[in-house]
């Protein structure tokens, strides 16, 4: 037997998952289907995304036409609203603090590019990730005072900010902070904090990334602007929407849900970038050499890297440049750099990495992970947490120490809020600050409390039931082999974009006819199979040599498979064909 009752495999596959497929009510789907004239499979796969027949046809069809925000529910934006309506009259000098990362600077580049209808005199800043870490800091702070800055946003930061923001010398300075970061029971005196995530907060809204909350911003400003007749003066009415394509940028380099709005934003968002409205965007992509549209992965895993590179190895500020740019030369020279960063950021992460993955197979019976080494480059520390993540599905916390000072990232998964856990340690002064939200979190702490960091986290993880961190891989179908086809694809591309909250469909594939088998660079597999038609499909297999799962793909005539994969175009075929993109294999008994 294959399978336990609730379609759980009973054997773990190859890399050590265990196997379980999404059960059905066959009633249901079938009504869902007739009823919103889909079809039985893609019924199913929106099924698994827990949507039901009444909101098929919002999740397919819809945008943010029909599904318009009202912006003014969230705390503080009225007055927020007002006093930037003000600065634009008074035309007063407005300051701009981003986080340096993808959400961060794409936050800033929406922000200044509406302002700049309205105004020139506009200061961008941001923090150096490697020396002064996240957040405002007092030298951001005495430069914005020192150029007589009237008014400063914090985007994607300056929820937990005390002392800074609110220190008694910038007192004539107005502080309005946009984030979405975890607040705690006390918030920094400024003038406004917009923040679907405060504590006394009750809105729709909490799972948008900064960006998304600074665009929910300016929906307000231009519906206040418009009101008080600005636009039928000399002004043109600003288009909010081409400004999602760096919404959605940032929104999936941030890793929120890709539901409600965020879906909506990145949906629309893509489109923009399909047809390179954004040059700094555009020169990536054509740097990059990508064979196909952009979808939501490329976002993730071929742009933002490039833009992350710049903080996490060289300059902050980079990354803003490029996307408010519209100087060809200056675009060019600029993601060229951040190219040849990123390719840096590639070689530190791999030595940290070998460094942090020995600490962690130490560590692979606990619910959490926490590696720590002295100097670690600071700026890869979230994506080996992230890779650690993907191996063990534990949170993980890793911590770089220069002397006694240690700075961290922290990645966590379902269920485990550890940014709010990240906080708790710092209220009980455990850590000397810290923060961020559900999925990802950075600390500070001293070398000499790291063992009552560990005892306090043993204590926290204690409470959490096991079974959520057993390794499990969710697939929404067990289908055969003739079922690849191009109405497969159709079913998939309706489900797009992917991401957190919206996962790229997964198949177990029961029946498939290996026809030949060729190795490419010394790591990947490239398989030929058929079906029972005859017809033969594409299979790649990235990075399996020398594992498990190549060993025995290679010797596939001794054995039956499981094959676990995704169903993608396979975009060096001259016409639309579909091709699988293996993960996993188990044998068949």
């Amino acid at each position: 037997m294959i399978k336990t009752k609730n379609n759980v495999f009973r054997n773990k596959s190859l890399l050590g998952n265990i196997w379980k497929v999404h059960t059905f009510d066959e009633k249901l789907i079938l009504a869902s289907s007739q009823k919103n004239k889909i079809s039985p499979l893609l019924s199913k796969l929106l099924s698994f995304r827990g949507i039901d027949s009444d909101h098929v046809f919002d999740f397919l069809y819809s945008d943010l036409k029909n599904n318009i925000p009202n912006p003014f529910l969230l705390k503080d934006m009225d007055k927020s609203v007002n006093r930037v309506i003000e600065s634009i009259k008074k035309n007063e000098k407005i300051g701009i603090i981003a986080d340096y990362d993808v959400d961060g600077s794409t936050s800033a580049s929406i922000l200044f590019k509406f302002l700049s209808y309205f105004k020139t005199n506009i200061v961008i800043k941001t923090p150096n990730r490697l020396s002064e870490g996240y957040g405002p800091n007092l030298r951001l702070m005495d430069e914005m005072q020192h150029e007589k800055v009237n008014l400063i946003f914090t985007l994607d930061c300056g929820t937990s900010a005390h002392n800074i923001i609110d220190h008694i010398k910038y007192k004539n300075i107005n502080v309005i902070v946009i984030d979405h970061h975890l607040g705690e029971l006390t918030l920094p005196q400024v003038f406004s904090i917009i923040n679907p995530n405060r504590y006394d907060e009750k809105n729709n809204f909490k799972q948008l990334a900064a960006v998304g909350v600074t665009f929910l911003f300016l929906m307000s400003l231009r519906k206040k602007l418009r009101e008080q007749d600005f636009f039928k003066k000399s002004i043109k009415e600003p288009n909010l929407k081409n400004l999602l394509d760096l919404v959605a940028l940032g929104t999936v380099c941030d890793v929120v849900k890709l539901v409600g709005y965020n879906r909506f934003f990145v949906k629309l968002g893509l489109q923009l970038i399909k047809e390179r409205k954004n040059k700094g965007i555009s020169q990536i992509i054509d740097n990059s050499n990508l064979r196909s549209t952009p979808n939501s992965g490329d976002l993730g895993f071929i742009i933002g890297p490039q833009l992350n590179a710049a903080s996490r190895i060289d300059d902050s500020s980079l990354p803003t440049k490029l996307l408010i740019s519209n100087d060809t030369n200056e675009i060019e020279k600029i993601t060229k750099k951040l190219s040849l960063l990123n390719e840096k950021r590639k070689l530190i992460e791999i030595n940290v990495f070998e460094n942090a993955l020995l600490q962690a197979e130490r560590q692979k019976n606990k619910k959490f992970i926490l590696v720590h080494g002295k100097h670690w480059h600071n700026g890869i520390l979230g994506i080996v947490a992230s890779r650690i993540i993907s191996i063990y599905h534990k949170p993980t916390i890793v911590i770089s120490f220069t002397n006694s000072l240690g700075v961290g990232s922290a990645r966590s998964i379902d269920n485990v809020d550890l940014g709010g856990i990240i906080l708790n340690a710092k209220n009980k002064k455990i850590l000397i600050g810290g923060g961020g939200h559900k999925m990802a979190a950075g600390l500070q702490i001293n070398f000499n409390l790291l063992d009552d960091f560990i005892i306090f986290l043993n204590k926290t993880f204690d409470k959490f039931p096991i079974k959520i961190f057993q390794k499990i891989d969710f697939f929404d179908l067990e289908i055969s082999s003739n079922q690849i086809n191009n109405n497969l694809l159709d079913s998939i591309d309706k489900l797009e974009p992917f991401g957190s909250g919206n996962p790229e469909p997964k198949f177990i594939i029961n029946d498939l006819k290996i026809d030949s088998i060729k190795i490419l660079k010394d790591k990947h597999l490239l398989i030929i199979f058929q079906n029972d038609f005859s017809i033969n499909f594409k299979g790649i297999c990235f990075n399996c040599i020398g594992t498990a799962l190549g060993d025995y793909l290679l010797n596939f005539k001794q054995y039956k498979f499981f094959i676990a994969c995704t169903v993608r175009k396979d975009t060096f075929a001259t016409s639309l064909q579909p091709q699988i993109i293996i993960k996993d294999a188990m044998i068949i008994n």
